[in-house]
């Protein structure tokens, strides 16, 4: 499992890597990860490019400290870190919900990060007794001023209130929209299980999970037979997809054991031309 999970890491590592040269002239790249990709073997990438932040959602136990206490002039090592912090008790939820739900953002230090300062954000849907989830960001608020600036949709174009803090957290959504694929493969069309645990395994079942999934994607613009569910959802489509396979696989079974057992030829023409009526091809 621990292999695995470096395979894992380490190939999310070697895309952000490749893709880097490309976008190596835009000012703001943003990596958006779950808690599972927000470890030091990910995020150190940010160091390695100027261009490059990372927005991640972080496991709630992770150890989070304060700034360190100014400096007192007092002989000694300073102090590399202030005190622990607790997301329950030393985050201050915002009075009104901004994009769904109250937020607190403060600077602090955690070892995931090592030196580098960044920012925990702490969200919850209910300001009482809600569960309160934990982001971090490399990025700040104002790096991202002038993207915000012309954004037609609230809350992103309220640049001069106070919910500019908590941009770069509200960023975070866009990755839903990219996660809709993966929703889809992981929920409807049962693509989510794999045995393999090298890389090469790894990037070959992903090349082959995506081929298969904008196959089916593609498939009612190109089959006039399933035209009717471009519009149609998810569900549907993949039900009527997987009753042709079914059904497909049953005839074929049937013939098979057909041309076995019975030795008449008229009688197996006559199976197959009924089955070809029904549209189905052998």
């Amino acid at each position: 499992m621990w292999q695995k999970k470096e395979s894992k890491l380490e190939l999310a590592a070697s895309m952000v890597r490749h893709v880097m040269p490309v976008l190596r002239t835009k000012k703001n790249v943003l990596l958006l990860c779950g808690s599972w990709y927000v470890k030091k073997s990910l995020v150190s990438i940010v160091d390695e490019y100027g261009n490059l932040g990372l927005i991640g959602n972080a496991r709630l136990d992770s150890v989070i400290y304060d700034l360190p206490p100014q400096r007192t002039g007092k002989r000694g090592r300073p102090a590399t870190h202030g005190g622990r912090l607790s997301i329950q008790d030393d985050f201050t939820l915002s009075d009104e919900k901004i994009g769904g739900y109250y937020m607190a953002v403060r600077r602090v230090l955690t070892n995931i990060f090592g030196k580098r300062t960044v920012l925990a954000y702490v969200t919850s849907a209910d300001k009482e007794n809600g569960g309160r989830r934990l982001y971090f960001s490399t990025v700040f608020p104002e790096q991202l001023q002038i993207f915000c600036a012309w954004q037609e949709k609230s809350p992103l174009n309220q640049t001069g209130s106070s919910h500019m803090q908590f941009i770069p957290l509200l960023l975070y959504a866009f990755r839903w929209n990219i996660e809709v694929s993966y929703y889809e493969q992981k929920t409807f069309w049962s693509l989510c299980s794999y045995m393999v645990r090298s890389r090469k395994g790894i990037e070959m079942l992903v090349n082959l999970i995506k081929i298969a999934y904008c196959a089916m994607k593609l498939l009612p613009y190109q089959d006039k037979t399933f035209s009717k569910y471009q519009t149609e959802s998810v569900q549907e489509f993949r039900f009527v997809l997987s009753e042709q396979i079914r059904q497909q696989v049953f005839y074929a079974i049937f013939v098979k054991k057909a041309e076995t057992h019975i030795k008449s030829k008229a009688i197996i023409k006559v199976l197959k031309q009924l089955i070809q009526h029904q549209g189905y091809y052998l």
